[in-house]
């Protein structure tokens, strides 16, 4: 009778190994999924870093060179001057506000650009009713930008990006004998659209200065002159338009 138990607890015994060899290798299967599981969200999560990082840090700071259209206006008379020739350099850096973009793909910044140079040449015809000749001007502002902006980033690299900023620049105009110069207000707003380092865009800008002569006419009139003359001052009105290729880093 003993030895039947004991043949029939030691079956027994025999067919449970199976089953907990079959448990044990479950639980280290699981184990090894968790890992592996794991592993693959902190490589997500390293992916999603680098790739947050090449299109946003990698790509805040810009360089921009600009083919400028240029008008500028008389705001005491009726006449109106076009350029024939126009540049600007601008340099600066985009701050975002947050660091998550929003719904995935959206993040708000402020613009601060360092610098922003921009040139213009007119050349007018003068007709005296016996010959015509051309004269030439030349204007100049150097200033700084900064402004609101949003950047939207729908697909890979690809980005396009709208901006309003405010420009206090010194701005300078030379006709003939003349320079004259003085503080200014100007604004632009553009937008761009850019895939990694390259952008294209364009901005309209605007502005009005109040330009003084630099040259004092008390010191010009010649001995007899009245040296309480006051240098005259005149308004201009500028407006242009930039076409402008970009390098993000």
């Amino acid at each position: 009778m003993r030895v039947k138990s004991f043949i029939i607890v030691s079956l027994l015994g025999l067919m449970s190994v199976p089953a907990m060899a079959q448990n044990v290798g479950e639980e280290r299967a699981d184990s090894l999924q968790q890992v592996v599981d794991e592993i693959s969200e902190k490589n997500k999560q390293l992916e999603s870093e680098v790739l947050d990082k090449k299109i946003w840090k990698d790509r805040a700071k810009y360089f921009n060179i600009s083919y400028v259209k240029q008008s500028l206006s008389a705001q005491d008379a009726d006449y109106k001057y076009n350029s024939s020739l126009g540049v600007a350099i601008t340099n600066g850096r985009t701050y975002y506000l947050h660091k998550k973009p929003i719904l995935g793909m959206i993040k708000f910044g402020i613009d601060w650009s360092f610098y922003d140079v921009n040139f213009a040449m007119y050349e007018n015809e003068i007709n005296d009713g016996y010959d015509v000749e051309k004269e030439k001007m030349y204007q100049a502002e150097v200033g700084m930008q900064i402004g609101p902006s949003v950047t939207v980033n729908p697909i890979d690299h690809l980005k396009v990006n709208g901006y309003f900023r405010v420009t206090p620049s010194y701005s300078m105009m030379y006709s003939g004998d003349e320079f004259s110069g003085s503080y200014g207000t100007f604004f632009s707003a553009g937008g761009a659209i850019s895939y990694k380092v390259i952008s294209l865009g364009i901005e309209g800008r605007w502005g009005k200065t109040k330009y003084k002569s630099l040259v004092d006419l008390g010191d010009i009139m010649g001995d007899d002159g009245d040296s309480s003359v006051e240098t005259p001052k005149s308004n201009w009105k500028t407006v242009s338009t930039r076409f402008y290729i970009s390098f993000r880093f």
